[in-house]
C-alpha cells in the first residue's frame, strides 16, 4: 500500500495576530493542516461591526474544503450585478449569474460580516471539528515582533514565542511594520460609507421591493474624499448621522436610494486610501495576509476572498503533503510567490474599478467574447479569478524548488 503520510511533518505553534475574518480564516487553515493555533486579538469580539460581504466562488470553495458551516452564517447567494444612472435609477447594464454555480462549482454567498465572524471562530475553536481546536486571547494589542526570534510582544507585557507568526492585524497593521514594509499610499479619491437598512422599515414605508433581491445594486457616483468628516483610514466603529452619508452630490441621487439611506442604520465611514504594491510579505518566519498585505479598493469586492485565498495558501503549504514545516522561511517564500502575484492583479484591479465601474468583475465578464476581449486587456475577469487551481499551482512551484521540499512517500 502507499501511505501519503509524511514523516518529516512538524506540527508548529502557530500565532495569528488579530482575530478578524482573515485571521480567523488563518486559524481555521492551519488547524485543518495539524498545527497548534493561537489567536491574538486587540479586542472582545462583540464588538465586530460591518455590513455586507461579498464571498465568491474562489472565496466560498476553500470555506467549504476546510468544513466551515457555510448555512451558519445566513449567507444570501448573489444573483446578479446591477448598474444604475446616477440620477434616474435606470438599469445601464446587468450581470446575471443564474448558471454561477453550475460553471464555478461553488455559488456566490453575500454575508453580513457578524454572522461570517462568528461562524470562522465557531470553526477555529470548536471542540468537535478536525485539528486541535485555537485558543483566543482577548485584549492583546501587539506593540513589536521580532521575526527572526519568533516572539511578539503585547502591551500588556506578555511575550509569546511561536514557530510561525501571521500578521492578520488589518489596515494600520503593527506587524507589517516590524518586517520592514513602509506603505506607499495616497488618499482614494472617494470615501465609503457602510450601512443597514431593516425590512422591516422597508416594508413599514414602503421602500423600493428591489432593495430585497439577492442583487449588488450600484448608482454612477460616489463620496468626494474632500466632503468628508472622517479622515483616518479604514474602518470607524461609530455611527455617523444621515447628514454625513448624503453629502455632496446626493441631492441629485436616485430619490429610491436617497429614501434607503435616510432611513438606514449602523451607519459607519469607511476611508479609503490607494496603497501602492508592498516590496515583501514575510521576513523570518513571519508573514502578512489580508488587508496588513494587500490593501484594496472594494470596487471588486474582493477583500474577503483574497484574505481567505491567503489563508489557504498558508495551509496547504504547511500541510503534511510539503516540507515546509521543517524551514518555516522557506515556506513563507512560496506563500509570498503563490500569492503576492495574483493577490496585486485584484489589488490594481480595485483601484481602477473605482474610476469606471465597467472594469469590476462581471461587468468584463457579460459575455464569453466580452471576458475575452477583457483579458486581453489585461482586465480581470470572472474567468480568472474562478478558474485559478491553487493546489496546482503549490505543487507547480514546489517541483520547480525540488530540494526535498515535497512529500516523503513511504511504499509499504
Amino acid at each position: 500500500m502507499v501511505s501519503s503520510t509524511n514523516p518529516k511533518f512538524k506540527q508548529l505553534r502557530v500565532a495569528v495576530v488579530g482575530g478578524g475574518l482573515g485571521g480567523l480564516s488563518a486559524a481555521v487553515a492551519l488547524r485543518r493542516a495539524g498545527h497548534l493555533v493561537e489567536i491574538y486579538e486587540r479586542r472582545d469580539f462583540n464588538v465586530e461591526v460591518g455590513a455586507s460581504i461579498s464571498c465568491a466562488a474562489n472565496g466560498t470553495q476553500w470555506l467549504r474544503e476546510w468544513d466551515v458551516d457555510i448555512p451558519d452564517m445566513k449567507p444570501v447567494i448573489l444573483m446578479k450585478l446591477v448598474m444604475r444612472d446616477w440620477e434616474t435609477g435606470k438599469i445601464l447594464n446587468q450581470y446575471n449569474l443564474d448558471h454561477y454555480e453550475e460553471e464555478w462549482g461553488n455559488v456566490y454567498n453575500m454575508l453580513h460580516r457578524q454572522d461570517m465572524h462568528a461562524t470562522l471562530l465557531k470553526a477555529a475553536t470548536s471542540s468537535e471539528d478536525k485539528g486541535t481546536p485555537c485558543s483566543v486571547k482577548i485584549d492583546h494589542i501587539c506593540e513589536s515582533v521580532d521575526p527572526e526570534a519568533g516572539t511578539v510582544t503585547f502591551k500588556n507585557g506578555v511575550t509569546v514565542k511561536a514557530d510561525l507568526i501571521i500578521g492578520a492585524d488589518g489596515i494600520r497593521s503593527v506587524v507589517r511594520g516590524q518586517i520592514g514594509v513602509v506603505p506607499d499610499m495616497t488618499s482614494a479619491p472617494q470615501t465609503c460609507y457602510r450601512l443597514n437598512v431593516k425590512k422591516s422599515v422597508v416594508d413599514e414605508l414602503g421602500l423600493v421591493k428591489y432593495s430585497y433581491d439577492p442583487a449588488i445594486q450600484f448608482w454612477g457616483g460616489f463620496m468626494p474624499t474632500e466632503l468628508t468628516k472622517h479622515h483616518e483610514e479604514g474602518f470607524v466603529f461609530e455611527e455617523v448621522p444621515v447628514s454625513d452619508v448624503i453629502a455632496g452630490k446626493y441631492d441629485e441621487l436616485d430619490p429610491d436610494c436617497i429614501n434607503l439611506l435616510k432611513n438606514s442604520v449602523d451607519r459607519m465611514p469607511w476611508r479609503l486610501y490607494v496603497h501602492q504594491p508592498y516590496d515583501r510579505w514575510f521576513k523570518g518566519n513571519t508573514c502578512i495576509l489580508g488587508d496588513a498585505a494587500h490593501p484594496m479598493m472594494p470596487h471588486q469586492s474582493q477583500g474577503a476572498c483574497q484574505a481567505i485565498e491567503d489563508a489557504a495558501a498558508l495551509g496547504i503549504i504547511f500541510s503534511e503533503k510539503y516540507n515546509f514545516t521543517t524551514d518555516v522561511t522557506a515556506g513563507l517564500a512560496m506563500y509570498q510567490t503563490i500569492r503576492k502575484p495574483r493577490a496585486t492583479r485584484v489589488q490594481s484591479a480595485s483601484a481602477r474599478a473605482t474610476e469606471n465601474l465597467n472594469e469590476r468583475i462581471g461587468f468584463t465578464s457579460l459575455t464569453p467574447h466580452d471576458a475575452s476581449l477583457a483579458a486581453a486587456e489585461g482586465k480581470l475577469t470572472i474567468n480568472e479569478m474562478n478558474s485559478y487551481k491553487m493546489h496546482s499551482h503549490v505543487a507547480s512551484e514546489v517541483e520547480k524548488l525540488g530540494a526535498g521540499l515535497g512529500p516523503t512517500i513511504a511504499v509499504m
